[in-house]
This record gives C-alpha cells, structure tokens and sequence, in this order.
C-alpha cells in the first residue's frame, strides 16, 4: 500500500441499502495509484440464494439490488459499511473476483469501488449532494507565500542564561480571507496550524491553506468536484506544478455531531483516485522563484472569485487544455488538437460567433492575449498559419506536413496552451503584475526562441 497519508484499511461490515439484516463481513482497502477494493468473507450473492428476495418484507419491489442484475453482472451502485466506527457509503461498485468453495457452500467476493464517501450513509435512492466541499490542495500553501509561524533564534546559544530558549517556534491560525460568489455561494481560504513530531527525537509546527465553498442550497456532489477542479486548475497554472488533491471534504446539513447542549457539523471524507496527479521530480517542494504569479499578484481571494466566475462560463475547453497539461502520455498531436479546439470554444462562448473561421478565431483571442501573446511567437500571422496548417493535417489525416518535427509540433501546442491561459486570465480580470511575472518567468523565456524557430 502507498506511503500517502490518504491511503487506508479498513474492516468491518458491509451491506446493500435495504438489506441491513445481511451483513458480510470484509475489508475496504484504498490507495492513490490502485484506488479502492472491497474484499468480503462471503458474499453479496448469498443473501439471495435462501430463496427469492426480490420482494422486501414490506413487499416493496427492491429494483436495483435484484438478484437477477446481481447474477447478470455483478454491479452495485450503492454499498453501506461500517468499519472502525465509521459510517461507509461506496459508491459505483462492481464485482471483479468471486470464488465458490463447493464443501463447505461459502466463497468470497472481491468488489471494484470508484467512489468513498466515509463518515454518513446515502440511501439507496438518494442523490448525492452537498451544500458545502472544502478541498487541500498541493502547492497551494506555496502559492499563497504567508505564514502564520514565526521562529526566533539567539546567537550564541551558550552565552544565553538557563531559563532562556535559544530557538522559539510560535504559531496562530490567520483569518480566513473570504468573498461571495454569484448565486449566494461563499468561498473561503482557510488557515490551519499542526503541531509535529513525536516529542523524543523532533516537534515542530506546520501549516496549510485549504479551500472551502459554502453553497446556498444542495448541489450534486459531481458539480461541485467540477468547481473543485477550477480551483485546481488556477493553482496548476500559477504554480507551473499539477496542484494535486490531498484532500476532499464534502459537508451535508443532516451530518452533524451532537453532545448534551453542543452540536455541530461534521466532514465526509472523499476519496477517489484522481488522473491529475504530481509527477514532479520534487513532489511537495516548490520555490518561489519557480511560479508564474502568486496568490497576491492575481488579487488575493477576489481574484479566486473571478476566476471561478470566468471558469464557470467556459469550463469544459478549461477542463480540456489542463487534462492535456496533466496528462504526460499524450501524442503531442493529440496535445495541439485539443487545445486548438478550447481556443474554438473559447472564442465562440466569449464572443458569440458561431460561424467563424479558425484563423478568425485565433485572431480574436491573440487581440484578447495582448502583447505579452505577441512577443511569445513573433509574427502573428505566420504562426496563425502554421498552427492551421497543422490543426488541418491532424484533425483531417491529410499528411502534408510529416517532415514537421515533433519537438517543432510541442512548441507549437504549447503556444496554444499560453494563448488559452493568457485569455483566460484577462477574462478573469488578472492584475498586470500576473502577466509581468509571467513575461519575466524563465520557463515563458525559453519557449520564445523555440517557437519562432519552429515557424
């Protein structure tokens, strides 16, 4: 199992929703590269075998969990657990592994799971959803550069007097830096602090940033992963890193703990295994230096809340060009494609033409890039041109241009991801400093030269 403080084993119990007097006895296991496996010391297909329970007791029709769809296939789209204490809804489930042992008239079943939702129970026909989701995500403390620790030392430690420390560590939780959103949602940029270490050999403090967007009403959970990846994607591109999930929290108003007269929310904890994932070569280190704009050149927490107002008009070509970035497989052809079509996409919903040309399109969104796009490629047209010619040949298989060399294609691609990204931040409104620091960044520099040569 991974190293990953998200990774987990749990055993305990495990049922279909309306089945609870049927329990199997089993252990969830999760992990970040291979996802989540139920394997149960029996199975779900025994609690039918005592005759036909396709009817409840109640003699209300059970339709999802029948034994026919169970013996055609296998799936589960719901399963309750508890293990440890804790409550378990598993969520689009399927059988992958059964045995059958003819003896003794046991077996054992393997379930796959593609979804965890720990800490409240979904009935079986319940939507999921939430009013709230509070996300931790990678780098997104760098990206922030403020600190709620302070350290002090005195030098020479051997001239102080005994009662006096030569090292203090203090620590306190900043104020939450909050903003409203359209349709009475509220985002907020918390602060925590942690105390380390385990008191014989180290202690030291550490700190982190999340996110947490408080909705004014019950929204499907899918809807807010999507926002989730829209703060993501913000903090990918500042930071030049794949700003990886650490941590997904969904908050529903009926999930509460209550003692005597005290009574408050509790989190349900998701786990999912994600496709964007940090493959840097120093995962969790990042130096200031490295990124294209901080948390304050892009305005602080109003420039989140017009990033997520901007995001939300024009989410999917946003969704397509960072699966192309976090994606690091992909055809470099496949890579130019896909972020051709975003520009497209762009371009018809921040515009409103519908029948443009596609050289019409990038000339809209290079004006709407400005001179910072201008200066990346040089002559505008000829890398219009170019672009097309490649777009054409891809998306066609006409195969004019196979003397093209692939790294000449990259920097092409990746001068299509720059003209998205630079559109997308003056859409969302980005303070000049953003695009100063983006023009002075080494990585901006070096792919300059490149393109133009390609041309």
């Amino acid at each position: 199992m991974s190293d990953s403080p998200r990774a987990f084993d749990a055993e305990g119990e495990w049922w279909l929703p309306g089945y609870e007097d049927r329990r199997v006895a089993g252990r969830l296991r999760f992990d970040l590269d291979s996802g989540a496996e139920l394997r149960l010391i029996g199975t779900f297909r025994s609690m039918f075998e005592e005759g036909d329970h396709s009817q409840r007791p109640d003699d209300t029709t059970v339709v999802a969990f029948s034994k026919d769809t169970i013996e055609r296939d296998g799936t589960y789209p719901r399963i309750h657990g508890l293990a440890d204490g804790k409550q378990y809804t598993l969520e689009d489930c399927f059988r992958s592994r059964t045995t059958r042992h003819l003896l003794s008239g046991g077996g054992t079943e393997t379930v796959h799971v593609n979804q965890i939702f720990q800490g409240a129970y979904f009935g079986k026909d319940e939507a999921l959803a939430a009013d709230g989701v509070s996300v931790e995500l990678r780098y997104l403390t760098h990206w922030i550069c403020d600190s709620g620790i302070k350290e002090t030392q005195a030098f020479p430690a051997t001239d102080l007097p005994p009662d006096v420390p030569s090292i203090t560590l203090e620590a306190r939780a900043l104020d939450d830096a909050v903003v409203a959103l359209p349709g009475g949602d509220t985002l907020r940029l918390e602060h925590s602090v942690t105390v380390d270490g385990d008191r014989i050999t180290a202690r030291g403090l550490s700190q982190k940033f999340f996110f947490r967007l408080d909705t004014s009403s019950l929204r499907p959970v899918p809807e807010l992963v999507e926002r989730a990846s829209d703060l993501q994607d913000l903090v990918s591109i500042a930071t030049g890193r794949t700003a990886e999930f650490d941590g997904m929290r969904f908050w529903h108003p009926d999930v509460v703990w209550e003692g005597g007269d005290r009574r408050h929310r509790e989190p349900i904890e998701f786990f999912a295994p994600w496709n964007s994932k940090d493959k840097s070569k120093t995962p969790g280190k990042l130096s200031h230096h490295e990124m294209f704009f901080t948390y304050t050149d892009f305005g602080g927490i109003d420039g989140v809340g017009r990033w997520l107002e901007s995001a939300s008009h024009h989410r999917g070509a946003l969704g397509r060009v960072m699966a192309s970035k976090y994606a690091k497989s992909m055809f470099v052809s496949d890579r130019l494609l896909n972020r051709a079509a975003a520009l497209e996409a762009f371009d018809r919903t921040k515009f409103g033409h519908s029948q443009s040309k596609f050289k019409t399109r990038l000339a809209r969104c290079t004006d709407l890039a400005g001179n910072l796009f201008v200066g990346l490629v040089g002559d505008v047209d000829a890398w219009a041109e170019a672009i097309r010619k490649d777009r054409d040949d891809i998306a066609h298989h006409l195969g004019t241009r196979v003397k093209q060399t692939p790294s000449a294609q990259l920097f092409l691609s990746n001068s299509l991801y720059w003209l998205f990204i630079l559109c997308m931040l003056r859409d969302a409104e980005a303070p000049e400093e953003v695009f100063d620091r983006i023009e002075k960044h080494s990585e901006f520099e070096w792919l300059g030269p490149k393109i133009r040569a390609a041309l």
